[in-house]
């Protein structure tokens, strides 16, 4: 049966230096399905320095339904060469689940009992941090917009724990459709802000983010405050 396909490349680009430094990339393909479902394939890698003094490499396959909630996702972290977890995620309407294994602290099981299904997951590849942008609400008139009870697979800012679940809150503002040029063309696409003041242990600086519009594939993020990187689409085709 047809399906539709993309693949493509981002580059992860520091600024802290002055001169421009590539510091990871994240190799990626979105499948779209005949009953709606969507599943989003990266492959990802921090090199030490910048985010954190540890090199990382992400393993993510997360799937969505026809309305972008999550249905499953599977993580796998390597942290300076070895290997430091694995988790398995579920979501359903009223709960979600995660089993892992960690190399500190052994087979961890999760399961959150939710008022309503989770309205999003981050499992830390930038594909995905995409997806909390389709739960804005475009008809309400509100600008600035909760995100409540988001879940995540890590809060470190490099993602690189677990993997296991927690859950934050933060605020997503709509900026307007833009024209951005990056490495792979130049494509009008929706500029939210994600105001994560706050919402973690350390802080996080604001992300701005550019996606295309309906189907909410990467273009670009910027990153400040000690960041202070830029997250380009390098590439993207079409097919597997």
């Amino acid at each position: 049966m047809a399906f539709r396909a993309l693949r493509g490349k981002i580059n992860y680009v520091s600024h802290q230096k002055g001169d421009p430094i590539q510091y990871g990339s994240e190799r990626f393909t979105y499948t779209w399905q005949n009953d709606g479902q969507w599943t989003v394939r990266s492959l990802c890698e921090i090199q030490s320095g910048v985010v954190r003094k540890r090199h990382v490499i992400r393993d993510v396959t997360y799937s969505m339904d026809k309305d972008f909630n999550p249905v499953d996702c599977f993580v796998r972290l390597h942290q300076d060469g070895e290997f430091l977890g694995s988790g398995w995620f579920r979501f359903g309407d009223d709960f979600a689940e995660c089993e892992s294994v960690n190399e500190l602290d052994g087979r961890i099981r999760q399961r959150f009992d939710l008022e309503r299904r989770a309205p999003s997951f981050g499992p830390h590849a930038l594909t995905c941090d995409i997806t909390h942008c389709a739960k804005y609400d475009h008809r309400s008139g509100q600008k600035i917009q909760p995100a409540t009870g988001v879940l995540m697979s890590s809060l470190e800012h490099d993602g690189c724990s677990g993997p296991s679940l927690s859950s934050i809150d933060f605020k997503i503002e709509y900026a307007g459709r833009e024209s951005v040029t990056v490495p792979a063309g130049t494509f009008d696409a929706d500029h939210y802000i994600f105001h994560l003041e706050g919402t973690l242990p350390d802080e996080h600086p604001t992300e701005h983010v550019w996606c295309l519009p309906d189907d909410f594939v990467f273009v670009k993020i910027m990153v400040g405050g000690y960041m202070n990187s830029t997250f380009e689409l390098a590439e993207l085709e079409e097919g597997l």
